[in-house]
């Protein structure tokens, strides 16, 4: 079975919220998400992955789509959803994986591109991204 990952993009305004990965020793810059696990939904595993890492609730999901990424565990393809969230703030709820998280422009997302911390799969979809940032 392919490995799958789930990813959310957050938006508010013209800046995608952001989490800084620490979780393999490295510096990882990547949308909320992670693995599916064995029985579970893409999407109800968007949506605890979401709520784990920053605290906030999902309330609509609507497929943006899938990108290939890499990680030290291997390949993955990554499901992709544009994510509206209740009202609140993101906060640090895993301090082992999660060193903190940001709201980023489209030039930034350019930037942390070109300076190799974006993951592979929003280099992907940086393209896409564009018209909802812009």
């Amino acid at each position: 079975m392919e490995k799958e990952l789930v990813a959310g993009l957050i938006i508010r305004g013209s800046r995608l919220l952001l989490v800084r990965n620490i979780k393999y020793g490295g510096l990882r810059v990547e949308p909320p998400g992670g693995k599916v696990e064995p029985g579970e939904g893409r999407e109800s595993a968007l949506r605890r992955e979401v709520g784990e890492e920053t605290g906030l609730k999902v309330k609509r999901l609507d497929f943006f789509g899938i990108f290939e990424t890499d990680s030290p565990e291997g390949s993955f393809k990554v499901f992709t959803y544009l994510c509206l969230t209740e009202e609140g703030e993101p906060r640090i709820t895993e301090p082992e994986k999660i060193a903190g998280f940001g709201w980023y422009t489209f030039s930034g997302l350019k930037g942390l591109s070109e300076s190799g911390l974006l993951v592979p799969n929003m280099v992907a979809a940086l393209e896409k991204l564009k018209k909802y940032l812009l």
